[in-house]
């Protein structure tokens, strides 16, 4: 048996902590971050092995932060690991934000800063100036509100469970139901799925209030003029507020006459009048649902299975972390799935909320491409250049998902089914777009609307939803389930304005994408060549190192449309 640990997950040895340190409280880091603060800098050379000092210190308290997250989101009602992770959140990170701000100026007050190379630092420079810029301690108690708060929207949705069907089941298993045949069986589940959402709809809009009131004060403590332009800044984009709208404009124009399209066909090929909220999932010819595995460790096996027929590289990568999953859905587990990393030992864990669909297979391909960033950029010597900008950290998700649709038939046996599962997968590439055109929309105007009330919300919700959604039936269901339906993405909640990212993503997967249609391996290579710098570097030129760039317009988004629709006619 060969034990011998691979290249890419070799342990790092501490050069600055001690290899004995763990953290108890805020008060065991302070030496740390003294010593830090308290060392000369003599020379350019100096200020690189102080950022390297202070990369690793980074690196032991992520980690911390980390696990704690995982442990409270694979058991949310375990109360320890609630008051551990709310300890950090509340004890020890106001203080890492007073201790960050003072290491990140000493980094900007240094006369070495102007000796680094601007090739290699110039996006580290920007990163930290653009985190004092951004930092008022003011702030600080807003910052553990809002940490609080979230953990709230873990404990509310993590407790959505429904009686049905003779026994108690969480949403994801619940899910299940939608891609039954019997339709009155499917309007019965999802009648029992949203009604359980509707019980803690009045709880999640005053908490959501709440969020929103804090964050306008963020932004104004900052001067501000409100939070979508700190949540610009912070995240360091280089297109602008127009620009989003701008690709609304695309989306509405490229992809919503696609989707529109598609629902037209299932309408027909179902044979109903119009198309329900619970017909949208279901096969429309009227076959079964697609299981394609029992387990979570079959699962494993078939998504393995599929990257090492991408490529080799990716498939022994994916064995060598099979222990570091949570995948199967229980109850008071969080909902959703993630990749998260360790970031001492620089290794990802991955969860998600399985229960035997083929949208769990998607899920492992896309958080399976985000595990391949952690290993490919893992020796970037700084903790700041181990995370691209989410626009590119996203392509390497959703390429894992179109780079593996040819491979589905690991998880069928009959190749009917296989074509079902590309053709779903497809589908769902195309829907992407008006969703997350509806939902970046909607924060675009809570954000600079902020004293809205939640009926002008709801409303509000209502309209832009009319401009993206397909022509669905909602007669006959009480009009406050569509109204909230947004309570259930969690990004509105808890990571305002992560989600446009997502649409610019799968811009790059489907362009890597057509590449890998033609030349798979050019395509692999050029997608690991541009994981490995990590977050080096913009997201432009992220895109450019893959093959590939970052264009929002018309043109280029009905080019890919017309990709998707030419390959779901070769399956049909």
């Amino acid at each position: 048996m060969n034990d011998k640990i691979p290249e890419w997950l070799e342990p790092f040895e501490r050069k600055f902590v001690s290899a004995d340190f763990r953290i108890t409280d805020a008060d065991s880091i302070k030496p740390w971050v003294d010593k830090l603060l308290g060392r000369a800098i003599a020379s350019a050379q100096d200020i690189i092995k102080w950022l390297e000092d202070y990369s690793e210190l980074e690196g032991i308290i992520e980690e911390d932060s980390n696990i704690r997250y995982v442990e409270m989101t694979c058991n949310t009602k375990d109360k320890e690991k609630e008051e551990r992770y709310l300890y950090f959140v509340q004890e020890i990170q106001p203080k890492l934000i007073e201790w960050g701000d003072a290491l990140n100026r000493k980094y900007y007050e240094s006369p070495y800063r102007n000796k680094l190379d601007p090739a290699e630092y110039g996006r580290l420079d920007r990163i930290l100036i653009t985190a004092i810029e951004l930092y008022t301690e003011k702030n600080i108690p807003l910052e553990v509100k809002l940490a609080e708060m979230s953990q709230k929207y873990q404990a509310i949705t993590g407790a959505w469970m429904v009686e049905f069907d003779g026994r108690i089941q969480t949403m994801p298993q619940m899910s299940t139901y939608l891609q039954k045949t019997d339709r009155p069986l499917r309007e019965q589940a999802w009648r029992a799925m949203a009604e359980r959402r509707l019980q803690d709809s009045k709880s999640l809009d005053s908490l959501f209030d709440e969020m929103l009131k804090t964050r306008h004060e963020y932004a104004k403590n900052l001067g501000l003029s409100d939070y979508r332009e700190y949540a610009f800044k912070s995240k360091l984009r280089d297109y602008t507020a127009d620009d989003c709208l701008r690709f609304h404009d695309s989306i509405e124009r490229a992809a919503v006459p696609l989707v529109e399209r598609l629902a037209e066909k299932r309408r027909a090929e179902m044979k109903v009048e119009s198309l329900r909220p619970w017909d949208m999932v279901v096969d429309p010819l009227g076959k079964p649902p697609l299981q394609p595995f029992k387990n979570a460790g079959e699962l494993q096996d078939g998504v393995e299975k599929i990257f090492s027929r991408i490529d080799s590289r990716l498939g022994e990568r994916f064995n060598s972390i099979r222990k570091m999953m949570d995948l199967e859905s229980r109850d008071g587990k969080a909902p959703g799935g993630y990749q998260t990393t360790f970031e001492e030992r620089r290794i990802p864990f991955i969860f998600t909320n399985a229960a035997g669909m083929h949208e769990d297979v998607t899920t492992l391909l896309h958080e399976g491409g985000h595990a391949f960033h952690t290993l490919s950029c893992r020796r970037q010597p700084m903790i700041w250049y181990r995370h691209s900008s989410m626009e590119f950290s996203e392509v390497a998700s959703m390429t894992q998902e179109l780079f593996g649709n040819p491979y589905l038939d690991v998880f069928y046996i009959n190749e009917e089914d296989a074509d079902r599962a590309i053709i779903k997968q497809l589908e769902r590439v195309a829907e992407i777009f008006p969703w997350v055109a509806t939902v970046d929309s909607f924060q675009h105007w809570i954000y600079t609307h902020p004293d809205h009330t939640a009926e002008d919300r709801a409303e509000q919700w209502l309209k832009i939803s009319g401009r993206f959604d397909v022509r669905i039936d909602w007669s006959g269901i009480n009009p406050d389930i569509r109204k909230y339906v947004w309570h259930r993405q969690l990004h509105i909640f808890e990571v305002p304005f992560y989600y446009i990212e997502y649409a610019i993503a799968q811009l790059g997967a489907l362009m890597l994408y057509r590449i890998y249609k033609n030349d798979p391996k050019q395509a692999v290579g050029q997608y690991l060549s541009a994981l490995a710098l990590g977050g080096s570097r913009p997201p432009q030129e992220l895109f450019k190192s893959a093959g590939i760039k970052m264009d929002f317009s018309y043109t280029n988004l009905s080019s890919l449309m017309e990709i998707i629709e030419k390959e779901l006619e070769e399956y049909t």
